[in-house]
């Protein structure tokens, strides 16, 4: 009894309070998109393509990034761009920080042969790099901490298991805005694919192959949320270049 209670409280209060930061994917544990991309191209073809688009997009990300963090320590935007070649992985892209400090961007063999064009590889690479561009590892983090902290707190008070209310404030806490991050990074992943000279709206009809969720705990936002989203973004980097106003800077 004490468990469900602990259950029933914490939700709605964690919702409330982990208000000032939001999760992205754990670095360890990528999120898998489901249902999975059918695959549709050969690894050869994939691969070659992936390494084209990688060569045009990377430097983008990387100037676009230091545009913003003008400040930050050089490695913060030096992005490694990798390939997970092992087949028995679901298809999957996600972006992560390497023990030498520089973020990760891995596509593994399966996502790489489930895209059908260069455009749906632009915007998912530039998508990613918005992850660390957007600081979104870190606020993860900091989001599961203080969920951990509030849920522990409660378990005490309601007499539950101190550790069964810290794994659960944990995973609420990494959780509750995980989907507004996954749209902010959709933003900056429009802004790169742009600047790089390929067509995000192309691109994020990748998302018509997967399928999010509105449900509280589900990591990213339903299909249709997304490709709005990099509709209007697009619209507004296409108004600003059609009033003369040049490249216009990365929102979120």
């Amino acid at each position: 009894m004490k468990k469900k209670l602990l259950s029933l409280a914490i939700l709605p209060l964690l919702a409330a309070c982990v208000s000032t930061t939001g999760p992205a994917p754990a670095p360890t544990k990528p999120p898998v998109t489901k249902p999975q991309p059918v695959v549709t191209r050969s690894a050869q073809s994939g691969l070659a393509a992936f390494a084209r688009v990688s060569r045009r997009v990377e430097p983008v990300a990387e100037r676009s990034c230091r545009q913003i963090h003008k400040n930050a320590n050089p490695k913060f935007c030096d992005f490694v761009i990798k390939v997970n070649k092992d087949p028995r992985q679901p298809a999957n892209a996600y972006q992560s920080i390497g023990q030498d400090g520089r973020p990760v961007i891995t596509f593994n063999i399966n996502m790489i042969r489930s895209i059908q064009n260069d455009h749906e590889i632009a915007f998912i690479l530039g998508h990613e790099a918005g992850h660390q561009i957007a600081k979104h590892l870190g606020k993860t983090r900091q989001n599961q901490v203080a969920g951990a902290v509030l849920g522990g707190l409660l378990a005490a008070a309601l007499g539950a298991d101190m550790q069964s209310g810290a794994d659960l404030g944990g995973l609420v806490g990494a959780r509750s805005y995980s989907k507004g991050f996954e749209l902010q990074a959709d933003r900056i992943g429009t802004h790169i694919a742009s600047r790089a000279g390929y067509n995000p709206v192309i691109g994020a009809r990748s998302f018509n192959r997967t399928q999010g969720s509105n449900a509280f705990l589900s990591t990213h936002p339903p299909s249709q949320d997304r490709i709005n989203t990099v509709n209007q973004t697009a619209a507004r980097i296409r108004a600003a270049k059609a009033a003369g106003q040049g490249t216009p800077p990365i929102t979120w």
